[in-house]
């Protein structure tokens, strides 16, 4: 059991820290090999591989979105500010209270996780019902946030919820092209319209804004714990989502960080609510049957017995060891990109994403990629936050439930 855990935890490192991998990628593999790696590993010790590999994932992903830009869906929104952050000489702490607020919101969420063990079976059906109306309550919520400074003037607020809402429509127009026609991005394993969709909002906007930066300030070697308000609301929110079919964690991130201004509260609230989610996703799984996401519908497939308390000491030990792996990485990391200059590692990210974008997801990709861009771009011009571009997520999900 001991080398499944170790396994788990090294594929969670690895798809944290890889650009277009996701914890899901591994999941899918396991499944497709599952005939090889039955001589070797017995169903329950693939589920602790991939349960553990799920935890990691929510733990380390946080780096390359922060030191490089680069996200994921459950990262995405946090580009921005953590990527000021490094600038300021401030990224090792951003990266501190990331993990940090993992740490804190997967011990939060194990009671939770009793109570829906114990309670939810009786409750599904009506919050299932309840999908749907709460997903537009959300996107009310994402532009209704939306906030001007005080010297902008009194209409300053109507007009960036204006633009928060254009953005949230066009961001939600290409999302649910890409989703409808998704099937012609899945060219391997690793597809997923997830990559060009959010790297072209998120990522490269991003980088494409840091060209004009030649180097980074010295980064500060200082960890700071995160706020607690912010990491529970974050902890709640990712318990939330995790109750709707379909509702992925990247709306986790959304409700968490919606109407927070302060980039150190924003990213407490955001890492918060991933890691809850990703939890959770599994207490979901073993009260009703139900899977939330690619790890759990693995989980599930290996047809393996429910052992909540190997879940539950496994998922202790990973989340620990996961923030020191956080830590000893982020030294490995800024010891390298400080020495270099930075918009030359800028362009060499976004070739590179050009490339995963195109062997992961195919012209197509390359076209929600490209097409992303100049939307994700309008965030920075307009400053309005970038949550607004999560309506890729929001705006599909609803039309699917609601009105179609």
């Amino acid at each position: 059991m001991l080398e499944a855990l170790m396994l788990g935890i090294v594929l969670g490192i690895i798809s944290g820290l890889t650009p277009g991998i996701h914890n899901n990628t591994f999941a899918a593999m396991i499944l497709a090999y599952l005939p090889l790696l039955s001589h070797y590993f017995t169903p329950q010790e693939l589920g602790v591989i991939v349960f553990t590999n799920a935890i990691v994932h929510s733990f380390i992903d946080i780096i390359p979105s922060v030191l490089i830009g680069v996200p994921e869906e459950d990262t995405a929104i946090a580009v921005l500010p953590a990527h000021d952050m490094v600038l300021d000489g401030k990224g090792f702490e951003a990266i501190s209270i990331s993990a940090i607020s993992s740490l804190m919101a997967f011990l939060l969420s194990t009671p939770i996780f009793l109570l829906f063990v114990s309670f939810l079976s009786k409750l599904y059906n009506q919050i299932y019902a309840f999908a749907p109306h709460f997903l537009i309550l959300v996107s009310i919520f994402v532009v209704m946030s939306e906030k001007a400074e005080i010297f902008e003037g009194s209409f300053a607020a109507w007009r960036k919820r204006m633009y928060a809402l254009l953005v949230f429509l066009t961001s939600g127009f290409l999302g649910f092209v890409a989703f409808e026609y998704q099937n012609l991005a899945e060219v391997n394993i690793a597809s997923s319209i997830f990559i060009p969709l959010l790297t072209g909002l998120f990522a490269a906007p991003t980088l494409i804004v840091s060209f004009k930066t030649n180097k980074i300030p010295k980064q500060i070697i200082n960890i700071k714990m995160p706020s607690f308000p912010s990491v529970l609301s974050g902890s709640l929110s990712g318990a939330l989502v995790s109750l709707f079919p379909g509702v992925s964690s990247g709306i986790a991130t959304v409700m968490a960080s919606a109407g927070l201004k302060d980039r150190e509260k924003f990213i407490a609230a955001l890492s918060s609510a991933n890691t809850s989610n990703a939890f959770l996703c599994f207490a979901i799984l073993f009260a009703v049957g139900r899977v939330r996401s690619g790890a759990a519908s693995v989980f599930l497939k290996l047809g393996i017995d429910k052992d909540l308390s190997l879940v539950l000491f496994s998922g202790i030990f990973v989340s620990l060891l996961s923030t020191l792996l956080v830590f000893i990485l982020t030294l490995l990391f800024l010891k390298f990109i400080e020495r270099i200059r930075f918009d030359y590692l800028s362009f060499a990210v976004l070739t590179f994403l050009f490339l995963v974008v195109y062997v992961l997801t195919g012209t197509f990709g390359l076209a929600v990629f490209i097409a992303a861009i100049p939307i994700g771009l309008s965030t920075i011009f307009l400053k309005i936050r970038r949550i607004s571009c999560m309506g890729c997520l929001v705006l599909p999900l609803i039309l699917n439930n609601y009105l179609i």
